[in-house]
């Protein structure tokens, strides 16, 4: 059990070498995603990463948790278990981390693990567990067994299986959106002089993150609300803190459409994996509409290109997704409690760590204070 930053800084230079022998093979549990976080995040922020290795001391599994402060009725404190690196981040589809193949002797272990460790913890909240991987679904099976309470419930995820060309995945819409398309192609590109452009030099993220955080603000506030990097600063920091590497990765995907020389829409993502996952996109109310999709649909054609397999919408289904050819996947949420007074009683109802009656009392976000 790693407790604090110091140890868990010594696993750096294996950590990507586990994920990438792991079922969890995903971006956000990468190395680099955590340590962005990590450095940017408050200092008071205490890991909780349960480690099991066999007996050659080789590292086969992970939980890399960290500590939040959750209330009850905004009185009774509840000291709550969340993967690293969950908020201020746009990271979803978190797991815990094993070598493939043994995850049914180091599940076991880990959760043998928190119960020991119980005095430190009262619950785990884990709220988008990719559940169409079988090992994902074992992760709920071993709390049980453990004795541990527990509440279960669906999610939906979409996602876009890639064919081996354009032409064939333009076949997957219908024809209604074929034709849409084409009418938003045409009246974008023939309205203006208009170029599409992917950020490739580490001088140029500042200009296309600048356009990022205030066209999406642009385009929520059309809809009456505050864009995400408004009601989530703390992410804004991520960005600009985590874009630099993943541009040196070759991970970062960062695309904009302008007009004169000027941003009306851009679109993020990260390629990792064979797999695009769509993050946050931005768009100008007043330009032409559909600017989003003329975009949208070029970024496709570069990754099947590419030869990537997936276009990852992540957490969420809408009828726009359906439009692009999305499908559902499932996932689920998981809310895990120590068998402890406390929670004798908030495991007897429905009660979420999302609702209005169990609440973070602060959750950690970006700033520039450094781990201890």
């Amino acid at each position: 059990m790693l407790l604090n930053w110091r140890s868990v800084y010594s696993l750096e230079h294996e950590w990507n070498g586990l994920i990438q022998q792991s079922d969890a093979n995903i971006i956000f549990l990468t190395w680099e995603w955590l340590n962005a976080w990590a450095t940017l995040s408050d200092g008071s922020v205490k890991p909780f990463v349960v480690v099991v290795r066999n007996a050659c001391g080789d590292l086969m599994g992970l939980a890399p948790f960290y500590l939040a402060e959750y209330r009850l009725l905004k009185i009774l404190p509840y000291r709550t278990l969340r993967i690293m690196a969950d908020y201020a981040t746009g990271a979803e589809c978190l797991n815990w981390i094993a070598v493939s193949g043994a995850e049914n002797q180091v599940y076991p272990q880990i959760a043998q693990a928190m119960r020991r460790a119980s005095r430190h913890w009262d619950c785990m909240w884990m709220p988008h567990v990719p559940a169409w991987r079988e090992t994902s679904q074992r992760i709920h099976a071993t709390c049980l067994d453990q004795g541990f309470f527990c509440h279960k419930r669906p999610v939906e995820f979409g996602y876009v299986e890639l064919p081996e060309t354009f032409d064939r995945f333009l076949k997957k819409l219908s024809g209604n959106r074929r034709s849409e398309l084409r009418r938003q192609h045409k009246s974008i590109m023939g309205a203006h002089n208009i170029e599409i452009t992917r950020c490739r030099e580490e001088g140029d993220l500042e200009r296309y993150l600048d356009a990022l955080f205030e066209l999406n603000h642009r385009r929520w506030k059309h809809r009456g609300e505050d864009g995400t990097f408004i009601r989530k600063p703390g992410e804004a920091l991520f960005y600009r803190k985590f874009l630099p590497v993943a541009l040196k990765k070759g991970w970062l995907r960062l695309y904009g459409l302008t007009a004169d020389g000027v941003f009306k829409a851009i679109q993020i993502g990260y390629v990792y994996d064979d797999v695009f996952y769509q993050m946050q996109e931005g768009f100008d109310p007043e330009f032409v509409q559909g600017a989003g999709n003329v975009l949208r649909a070029r970024i496709i054609e570069d990754c099947i290109a590419e030869g990537l397999k997936c276009y990852d919408f992540l957490g969420g289904m809408s009828e726009h997704k359906r439009r692009w050819s999305s499908k559902t996947r499932r996932g689920y949420q998981m809310f895990v409690g120590n068998r402890n007074l406390k929670n004798r009683i908030l495991f007897s109802k429905e009660i979420w760590p999302v609702g209005r009656y169990l609440r973070p009392r602060l959750l950690p976000s970006p700033n520039m204070a450094q781990p201890t």
